[in-house]
């Protein structure tokens, strides 16, 4: 009898019916929860995947311009990296917080080209860890990995086009004056201008220093130096010879020339022409004979330029010549004499004739200093008139890139 109660009871038990929804809502409910967590989820997967992968490819193209235009750009991985954030930063504000564990890995290969150039390959790899919300956990699924990969290709190639440049630049006297730039690395020094020029060379020192006109070409000229330099995809400083595509000669003057610079590959010996100059020069402003000095190395008839530049294979080349005073033709007076200033638009007549190109830069210059130097240029985007030092280094600087403008090419 005890037994077939309880079979009984067992049999009602598996016959009810009442509860059955109550046991499987309790059974389907977090996976239901579980799948609508995951449909968010993947959602937002697919966004930050788009938005990974346009910030790796955008960062691959980046970097492989950047390493064409400036083959030498250092520490091209960790540009690469920064691109990636940048990127991403670019797209979503809120992105870096939600990202801070962003990994990324680079290759970088570069290859020399048949063109004399190089080829540059990018590829970069990027992933973080991006956590689930809370519904997709009652699943099992914690946080998921976002990948990325992106790859890009740049080149740079030698249009076999040298530079030969000649700089002629004033030593006078007025090169001595300050500029408005402090010196703060002397307490104190010889603060020449206008007015106590007179007391040559027996000026007393003053306070604060200020950096002169001569020290700030020759910071200019150095910085003419590393803007070519970075162009030039045959430039070695450090070995001989220091170019293979540009070529520079210098020449200094006051009232009379000085001893030239000859042609050199590479600016690093005219910037040693330059750097030796004295701190404080002396004499009047006479430029005809520096000019006629560059007007010799480059002219047509001249068959040197085209023999060295012939011996690398090259065989086209730009001329130009950096023509550069503070003052005004005075030759070794303090009066402005007509007829230097007439004789020396004559010579920049003749230079421009014979298609050599004359950027010029009258560096806070009288009057019949700028008519001058204007007059000479070989059109108004190749005339300066800086009136401080920042402005002197920024003229030479934009000088040679126009300059160097097609000694290389980029292709993607």
């Amino acid at each position: 009898m005890v037994l077939a109660a309880f079979r009984n009871r067992l049999l009602a038990l598996f016959n009810e019916q009442s509860g059955n929804f109550g046991i499987m809502t309790a059974i389907l409910l977090p996976v239901s929860i579980g799948v609508v967590g995951l449909g968010l989820d993947v959602n937002a997967m697919v966004q930050n995947k788009r938005m990974l992968q346009n910030a790796v490819d955008s960062a691959a193209l980046a970097t492989a311009t950047a390493l064409a235009n400036d083959p030498k750009t250092n520490d091209a991985d960790g540009m690469a990296q920064s691109f990636v954030k940048s990127q991403i930063a670019n797209t979503s504000s809120s992105a870096l917080s939600s990202i801070a564990n962003l990994t990324t890995t680079s290759s970088i290969t570069t290859t020399n080209n048949a063109n004399s150039g190089n080829d540059f390959e990018v590829q970069l790899n990027s992933s973080y860890t991006m956590a689930m919300n809370p519904l997709s956990s009652v699943l099992g699924w914690k946080t998921v990995t976002i990948n990325a990969t992106g790859k890009a290709t740049s080149s740079t190639q030698s249009l076999q086009q040298g530079i030969s440049l000649y700089l002629v630049l004033d030593r006078s006297g007025s090169m001595s004056f300050i500029t408005d730039q402090r010196d703060y690395s002397q307490s104190s020094c010889q603060n020449y201008y206008d007015g106590n020029w007179n007391s040559y060379p027996d000026l007393a020192a003053s306070s604060p220093c200020y950096i002169n006109k001569i020290t700030s070409l020759k910071i200019a000229v150095s910085t003419m130096a590393d803007t070519l330099n970075k162009a030039d995809i045959t430039a070695k400083p450090n070995t001989t010879p220091h170019s293979k595509v540009v070529r520079v000669g210098a020449v200094a003057f006051n009232d009379q020339k000085f001893d030239e610079q000859a042609m050199d590959w590479g600016p690093q010996a005219a910037v040693t022409y330059v750097n030796n100059i004295p701190r404080i020069p002396t004499g009047g402003t006479n430029s005809i004979d520096a000019l006629n000095t560059a007007f010799a190395a480059l002219k047509s008839s001249n068959t040197a330029e085209k023999a060295a530049f012939y011996s690398n294979k090259i065989s086209q080349f730009k001329r130009s010549i950096i023509f550069m005073t503070d003052g005004e033709m005075t030759g070794n007076s303090n009066t402005w004499d007509p007829n230097l200033d007439s004789q020396t638009r004559q010579i920049c007549n003749n230079i421009k004739a014979d298609g050599i190109q004359i950027f010029s830069i009258a560096f806070m210059a009288p009057d019949n200093g700028k008519s001058l130097l204007q007059y000479c240029a070989s059109s108004n985007t190749n005339y300066y008139q800086p009136q401080t030092m920042a402005g002197i280094v920024t003229a030479f600087g934009d000088i040679a890139k126009k300059a160097a403008a097609g000694l290389t090419r980029l292709t993607f």
